[in-house]
């Protein structure tokens, strides 16, 4: 992982505890502990509660996750796991360098960095202009990401699978932390703890960390836009450590998808892949109509067009769906009405609010629309947490579609960044972020985290996980 970041009010380094050879020491683990008071959390540093300094979580992390690997290491590769021989190396604009290579790289090169060196076996990390934003922005826990990522590639290096693309690489590295991340949930971390309710703020470290709209996935810097590297997560997270073993074999047998969206022409290029909404939703509401026609006639139903799609002001307007809504009961809503087969979306917060983001997060909240108009027309009428990521399922499998360009009368196809746009969506618009005055307050929509799961397994494996997902809820 890599990142942008401001320097810090003080040099975490000041004080530091150098070992003899110019590396960090890592305390032990009673040490650690001492100075710990409490597990380290997602919301670790994010309260007013008092939280420990971010090289005592960074320690924290290399400890844990190296425990980590001496417990799963030889389950998948058959030999013991062998600790980091180049030592921990924490660096800043005024320190010296991590000794990786001949020569040596400069500050300039691996400023707002943190890296696994190869050919040195070291774990090295800006201490100034890295960690520190990262742990005020985005908590304790992240900073346990991104040294699980980190360890990730040293993994590799024992596993002797360096060979790889960057960018399978650094996806295998996400799917790594994925799996120490749901060994913590388990409860196997003498250090850290975590719930999937509390992983929101990791889908959004993701997305700071991602690669730029448009960047090829053969570019020897990428890393993976933000639905893949989330996405390596989530298969770490359920599958553990042997899901992410088997990257190099699915890479090689051309089953590991990694979704790079070129730019379609100059004018996309210019326009940063987004469409003014004037043009979007008349092409939206008409691609999304072909879709589930095709969608139904596969099933061998008939789909029965969605009557309209109404803007509202919530100022002015009354929407009669059963009963009757306005004012604050409309701000931010989106639903769809069976009664009158009519879509309602608030106009005024709404859709600015999701069009700044980009035109694919409006795209997203009107295809989710759709996706529970067809739940109504498949039987489906209940309100439940399990029926409204049904309908990010759905709205998973639409977006395949605009990926794969598989319709004789398609209007859209996806462009770069729009996936991206769908998941910074689903972190404005989940359970730790509704508005508790909206009109369906009191049912779950889920977690960010468990959106963008349920989205992406409908992107990649079809309506037939959309219907389990159902069955499982």
């Amino acid at each position: 992982m890599a990142a942008c970041a401001h320097q810090a009010a003080e040099d975490p380094l000041a004080g530091g505890s150098p070992s003899p050879d110019g590396g960090t020491d890592l305390g032990t683990h009673d040490e650690v502990d001492d100075q710990l008071d409490g597990r380290i959390a997602p919301d670790t540093g994010l309260t007013e509660d008092e939280a420990p300094d971010a090289e005592t979580v960074v320690e924290a992390a290399l400890l844990d996750v190296q425990d980590f690997w001496r417990r799963h290491f030889r389950d998948v590769y058959g030999q013991p796991y062998e600790p980091i021989s180049g030592g921990f190396w924490a660096y800043g604009p005024d320190t010296e360098v991590p000794p990786c290579g001949t020569p040596p790289p400069s500050y300039a090169d691996i400023a707002g960095n943190a890296f696994y060196c190869p050919p040195d076996d070291l774990v090295a990390w800006d201490a100034v202009n890295l960690v520190p934003d990262l742990y005020e922005e985005f908590g304790g826990f992240t900073l346990g990401i991104v040294f699980a990522h980190e360890l990730g590639h040293a993994v590799q290096a024992r596993a002797g699978i360096l060979d790889l693309p960057t960018v399978v690489a650094e996806l295998q590295a996400d799917c790594f932390a994925g799996a120490w991340t749901s060994d913590v949930a388990d409860g196997g971390s003498d250090f850290f703890e975590v719930t999937v309710e509390d992983l929101d703020k990791t889908v959004a470290g993701f997305l700071t960390l991602r690669d730029g709209v448009g960047t090829s996935a053969q570019d020897p810097t990428a890393h993976g836009t933000g639905f893949d590297r989330i996405g390596a997560f989530s298969e770490g997270y359920e599958g553990g450590v042997e899901a992410c073993a088997a990257y190099p074999d699915r890479f090689e047998q051309g089953d590991l998808v990694i979704v790079e969206i070129p730019f379609g022409s100059q004018a996309d290029f210019e326009r940063g892949g987004d469409l003014p909404l004037s043009e979007l939703v008349p092409a939206l509401l008409a691609d999304l109509e072909d879709f589930w026609k095709v969608v139904f006639s596969e099933m061998g139903e008939a789909w029965t067009p969605v009557a309209d799609v109404v803007p509202v002001d919530p100022e002015t307007d009354e929407v009669t769906c059963g009963e009757t809504y306005s004012g604050k009961e409309l701000v931010n809503a989106a639903f769809y009405c069976v009664d009158d087969n009519t879509v309602y979306i608030d106009d005024v917060n709404l859709v600015p609010a999701l069009d700044e983001i980009g035109d694919y997060a409006v795209a997203t909240e009107i295809a989710r629309q759709y996706a529970y108009a067809a739940q109504s027309r498949l039987g489906n009428l209940e309100s439940s947490r399990a029926s409204n990521l049904q309908a990010d399922c759905y709205t998973g499998v639409y977006a395949a579609s605009g990926f794969l360009a598989n319709r004789e009368d398609q209007q859209l196809v996806l462009s770069p960044g729009d996936l991206d746009e769908a998941v910074i969506a689903f972190l404005q618009r989940s359970d730790a972020t509704d508005d508790p005055e909206a009109s369906d307050a009191d049912i779950s929509v889920g977690t960010a985290f468990e959106r963008f799961d349920a989205f992406r397994s409908g992107f990649m494996q079809g309506l037939p996980a959309c219907e389990a997902l159902l069955e499982g809820g």
